[in-house]
């Protein structure tokens, strides 16, 4: 027995792998590496180092809602940066309020989420990158001291952040290439790349303005979608500055432009570009800004009485979706009916496509 337990440590030790590093990539999910995590600080070293590592593949989850945490016992005057957010697990329909938060999520917004990171915007103008589950922050520029900025920037920054940044994305889930790693956003009617060695803001060669969404499609590849339809790719996998690789205009759907057309006054809608394994999809949501006790979208005045002033009911709902996939050869955008094995969460700052048959067990 202590001869077989020997060879077994000499067989360890030659193939340089920590036993717990070994329980790590067995497991399912990365809430179970944020478990083990919490045992000891000795494991919380090894899942760092192992997470921060080239074989760590996170493997496909549902994606997290990220909601403040409203906790009864907080007053006005309260420190904001004890305060948590509330983060709910869609697989396990739970919530999460014991994951701590830096004080720029209470006063910026988050324009952005990508590979775990939020990204975040101060009423400074100051862009940074925070991750709320190892606490890791990366300040990444300034919008002030480094773009043509305005009077009106500067209250547009204060007042309604996201209509200056209204989307931005992380290029990759660390910072160990600083030539190529860093933030791409949309800012006005811009495509602004700051990369995390320097914090200066680069323009990219866009050429279809204003962008209504933005993707990072692979690890140093970003997509940008426009107001009208069109799709841009940049590959930042060079040396260089980054490259434009693919310029496709395919025409707005007949469909959506009817539709947006026909009932400007009762829908609002948001477009998003998303990406499968397979295709890019361009998916068109449309808002009823006010609805009756039916959920029928009507007008604002329709909602008044003789006597009443006030709308009865006026809350904003999603009413429908047209969803499209590019046909890179043809050009143009196809109408899907069906996603197939395909489910799709959408939002403001980050969409994602996953496939039905890795949640068969959720």
């Amino acid at each position: 027995m202590a001869n077989k337990r020997k060879r077994d440590d000499a067989s360890s030790s030659e193939l340089g792998i920590d036993p717990l590093e070994c329980i790590l990539r067995k497991l399912p999910s990365f809430l179970d590496v944020l478990r083990f995590k919490r045992v000891c600080r000795s494991w919380y070293s090894v899942a760092e180092n192992y997470v921060s590592g080239p074989c760590f593949s996170p493997s496909s989850q549902t994606p997290w809602l990220l909601l403040p945490s409203y906790e009864e016992d907080w007053k006005e005057d309260d420190d904001k940066e004890e305060r948590g957010l509330c983060f709910f697990n869609l697989e396990e329909k739970k919530e999460y309020r014991d994951v701590s938060v830096c004080r720029e999520v209470y006063e910026g917004r988050c324009v952005g989420s990508s590979h775990g990171w939020l990204i975040l915007l101060d009423k400074k103008g100051n862009l940074s990158v925070f991750n709320p589950f190892s606490g890791a922050r990366i300040q990444v520029g300034s919008l002030i001291q480094d773009l043509e900025f305005t009077y009106v920037d500067a209250y547009t920054l204060g007042e309604h952040p996201r209509m200056l940044v209204s989307k931005a994305v992380v290029m990759s889930d660390s910072k160990k290439n600083k030539h190529k790693d860093g933030v791409v956003m949309i800012y006005g009617r811009k495509l602004v790349f700051c990369p995390y060695n320097d914090g200066r803001f680069i323009e990219l060669d866009g050429a279809h303005p204003p962008y209504q969404d933005i993707i990072c499609s692979s690890a140093h590849m970003v997509s940008a979608l426009s107001e009208a339809g069109s799709v841009e790719v940049w590959d930042f996998s060079g040396e260089c500055f980054p490259t434009k690789i693919m310029d496709m205009t395919p025409s707005f759907p007949l469909k959506t432009a009817e539709l947006v057309r026909s009932f400007r006054d009762l829908y609002s809608s948001h477009f998003y570009l998303v990406e499968t394994c397979r295709e890019l999809l361009f998916i068109v949501r449309f808002i009823g800004e006010f609805v009756d006790g039916d959920g029928k979208p009507v007008r604002e005045g329709d909602l008044l009485s003789d006597e009443d002033t006030q709308p009865k009911i006026c809350p904003y709902k999603t009413l429908l979706f047209h969803v499209y996939r590019l046909d890179p050869h043809e050009e143009k955008w196809v109408e899907m009916e069906s996603l197939g094995d395909q489910v799709v969460f959408v939002g403001g700052n980050h969409s994602i496509s996953l496939r039905v048959e890795d949640f068969l067990d959720a």
